[in-house]
């Protein structure tokens, strides 16, 4: 089944459409953070919060604020039920909201029995597949925890927990196949500054969140390569070719259009933006930091050091050429020179 993606412009908080849901957050990093803040824009709405950090849930009782991702950004702490209970929060929620690192979302939901699990519906904000399973996290939902495809959705960008923080428009992409979830998680996040567009291509809008955070590695490279805009566009370009040919190959559907912002929009935002931490762990790789060097300097995970191995695996499997992928690949995981690599890449491909 397939929803043509269009532009919904929310009605008021006080629609008649509302249907107050119980919300539970698992994640309590940036964009956790910034969700939070979104669903709070609704007066009548409140967010059962499970956080593991002693300190972080600390903090957000006694000030409202998490000390760790976004600090500046107040929120209304009479509104959040944050513990550290992950049983108690599915318990007391109809509808969770995981945004949590994919290398870490099995180990975290798996705390609990899966038969706690039964009867939600789960709406994903994960970038990347999990890296051990080799899985995407609707794949995993279904075919772990039981969840049926129809209570499963993703919502995706171009976003920015950032900009997210200081109310900045942004467009999200829900993405499932059920139509009443869709319209469900639409009502969830509706107030002034995000819009939505949905789509059925839920595989599509997953993959597509795997393979921009390694092209956004690859812009970083370049960038801390010292090879400037010019160049770092024309891979842009390149990357974006080589995510269509793959997402054609592995995930094809007729009907998706790659040039929507779910899709090209994502890409371009986290190859290009500031706020991006695959670029920027691309930036200190280039400059001879080692992963392990940039993943403590920025204190997060960037998701595309794990989708790279996976794309990687896909690539062989499928027999896919995707050259600027397997460069990132190279140089994070065999240590070939991040140098010699991009020259490969100006000389053959780009």
């Amino acid at each position: 089944m397939h929803f043509n993606t269009i532009i919904r412009r929310m009605k008021p908080c006080g629609s008649e459409l509302m249907i107050q849901k119980m919300i539970g957050m698992i994640g309590s990093g940036s964009w956790a953070t910034a969700l939070v803040k979104i669903l709070l824009e609704q007066a009548d709405q409140t967010v059962n919060w499970w956080v593991r950090s002693d300190d972080v849930r600390k903090g957000l009782l006694s000030t409202g604020r998490n000390p760790k991702h976004l600090p500046d950004l107040q929120l209304d702490a009479t509104r959040l039920h944050i513990t550290g209970d992950l049983a108690d929060v599915v318990k007391q929620s109809s509808h969770l909201f995981l945004a949590i690192p994919s290398a870490y979302i099995g180990d975290t939901l798996e705390l609990i029995p899966s038969k706690a699990y039964e009867g939600h519906r789960f709406i994903s904000a994960i970038k990347g597949v999990m890296p051990r399973r080799k899985k995407s996290v609707s794949m995993y939902l279904e075919q772990t925890l039981g969840a049926s495809s129809n209570d499963i959705c993703v919502v995706s960008g171009p976003s920015h927990a950032e900009e997210v923080a200081h109310g900045m428009p942004t467009f999200l992409t829900v993405a499932s196949h059920s139509r009443s979830l869709i319209e469900e998680v639409e009502r969830m996040l509706q107030c002034s500054y995000i819009h939505t567009r949905h789509t059925s291509d839920i595989d599509g809008v997953e993959r597509c969140g795997l393979g921009k955070n390694i092209y956004a590695i690859a812009a970083g490279l370049c960038q801390g390569l010292g090879y400037g805009d010019n160049l770092n566009a024309v891979m842009t370009t390149a990357a974006f070719r080589e995510m269509k040919d793959m997402l054609d190959t592995h995930v094809p559907n007729s009907d998706r259009d790659m040039n929507q912002s779910c899709y090209l929009g994502d890409l371009i935002v986290t190859c290009w933006s500031q706020h991006s931490r695959n670029r920027r762990l691309g930036e200190m790789v280039a400059c001879g930091a080692t992963t392990e060097e940039a993943f403590a300097a920025m204190g997060t995970v960037a998701e595309g050091y794990y989708s790279v191995k996976n794309l990687h695996e896909i690539s062989h499997q499928f027999d896919l050429h995707m050259p600027i992928a397997e460069a990132v690949y190279r140089i994070l995981y065999e240590h070939s020179d991040p140098r010699e690599e991009i020259e490969k890449l100006i000389a053959d491909v780009f």
